[in-house]
């Protein structure tokens, strides 16, 4: 599926509804990561009704143990597509096989919109069971950053990202890095700048940053090129990158987090969870800016 202006032409799969393509028309380049061997073999991900991974693989709703896969449902589901000529929609329905691992009837619509040298990504979650609905949203766009390709691994160093607020960043700890958050003083934070490189990320493996005192971020190049992702009403902005091999940086906007050290099995437990009314409906709405 296609969708462009003149400047700028996306591409999105029907499976999962993500993009496969964000391609520069004006500078001829392509800005989405293209998956490589020995990396990443994602691009982007409608992330529904979890975010990353659930400790030990399992939650609870209201007592019943369900497992899941690592960042929800929609990424394994195909999509129907609504082409309206200016925009484009791929709408997901609840079944009896997302009805086993999740107990909720819902429609998740993705619809994706070009405005110059804008992109307009907004989801909408509709409840169409009978009862409150807990659920978890995000985007995981991965952008192609500039370096050198060695041989054990890519050297993106000279890569940043910029936030436009001067108040303290907050990491949020993870499981598996929440040492690194909690005992020690991130070097790589210099006021609103966070400096990126393959070995920020060996260290803390997603950076999870609580955005409730900035709007946007933008991405730095160390080829002088930027891009920035304006983050909507978004609770959190998480900050990724494969390694050793993997070209890019994923900026994702989240609303809530991966199970945190202390799990709450109950999903309404968890912290970060929305809750959406029967027949309710939830929006929102990000952008890149090329």
């Amino acid at each position: 599926m296609k969708l462009e202006n003149e400047y700028i032409k996306l591409e999105i799969t029907k499976n999962g509804g993500s993009l496969t393509s964000v391609f520069d028309k004006e500078n001829n380049k392509e800005l989405l990561y293209q998956p490589i061997k020995d990396s990443w073999q994602g691009q982007d991900i409608f992330i529904f009704p979890f975010i990353a991974r659930l400790k030990d693989g399992y939650y609870l709703d209201n007592g019943n143990r369900y497992e899941f896969k690592n960042h929800g449902l929609i990424r394994y589901m195909v999509g129907k597509e609504v082409n309206k000529g200016d925009s484009l929609s791929v709408i997901f329905e609840s079944d009896e096989e997302t009805l086993s691992r999740y107990p909720y009837e819902f429609k998740a619509v993705i619809n994706y919109k070009i405005i110059k040298k804008h992109i307009e990504i907004s989801y909408e979650i509709q409840n169409l069971s009978g009862k409150t609905m807990c659920f978890m949203l995000g985007a995981h766009p991965a952008f192609r950053v500039s370096g050198v390709d060695k041989d054990d691994h890519f050297d993106m160093r000279g890569t940043y990202v910029e936030f436009d607020n001067d108040s303290p960043i907050s990491l949020i700890p993870q499981e598996e890095t929440a040492s690194f958050c909690l005992d020690e003083e991130p070097n790589f934070i210099t006021e609103n700048i966070l400096k990126l490189d393959k070995e920020v990320f060996k260290k803390i493996n997603t950076i999870i940053l609580k955005a409730d005192n900035f709007s946007k971020v933008v991405l730095h190049r160390n080829d002088g090129s930027i891009l920035t992702v304006n983050k909507g009403n978004a609770s959190y902005i998480a900050l990724w990158s494969d390694g050793p091999k993997g070209d890019f940086v994923c900026i994702e906007p989240w609303f809530g987090i991966p199970d945190e050290v202390d799990v709450k099995r109950e999903l309404k437990d968890k912290k970060g969870v929305e809750k959406l009314d029967p027949n309710g409906a939830f929006k929102f709405k990000y952008t890149i800016e090329i």
